[in-house]
């Protein structure tokens, strides 16, 4: 199995000719549209490869219509998996973009000291948080912005954060 990016999760399905609706967790939906094939995981981790028939970006959902899943209630039995790509035929990436799934266990740095390491990364408006579990046992909430997070190393598996004086003491989580 190839490495695969999470890119986001079956929300429902449409129709009688088992089309899929998926949430997309990093980027618009239309950002898919060249995707050739995804892999379908379960709760219990299996993982299925299957070719996309068609696909449109419809509101703020990707829906997919897969080879090998023909009618609604197929498509039911897949409500709530993850939908991932490989890494190799993931779309490119703007300028100051990453993967969700790339910055998930990276070390946070403040000047040179590390403050604690990336657990997930929350959708928001205006800029996603980076939800940082803090050496300190507590939790922090980081705005992903270009003027807070300032150097991103994907090969070293470590940010650099620059926030504004105050926001590590007004962000913190659930302490």
């Amino acid at each position: 199995m190839p490495d695969l990016l999470p890119m986001g999760r079956v929300h429902g399905h449409r129709g009688r000719s088992g089309e899929l609706t998926v949430r997309v967790a990093s980027g618009e939906a239309a950002r898919w549209s060249d995707v050739t094939e995804v892999w379908l995981r379960r709760a219990d981790g299996e993982a299925e490869r299957f070719d996309v028939e068609r696909e449109k970006a419809y509101r703020d959902r990707w829906v997919l219509k897969l080879k090998g899943i023909d009618d609604g209630n197929a498509a039911a039995a897949w409500r709530g998996a993850s939908v991932a790509v490989a890494f190799d035929h993931a779309p490119e990436l703007g300028e100051f973009e990453h993967w969700h799934a790339t910055l998930v266990g990276m070390e946070v740095f403040a000047a040179d000291t590390s403050i604690g390491t990336v657990r997930d990364v929350q959708p928001a408006r205006g800029a996603d948080l980076l939800v940082v579990q803090a050496n300190d046992g507590g939790e922090l909430l980081i705005p992903l912005h270009r003027d807070i997070v300032v150097d991103v190393d994907e090969q070293a598996k470590r940010l650099r954060i620059d926030p504004p004086a105050g926001l590590l003491d007004l962000n913190r989580g659930n302490d």
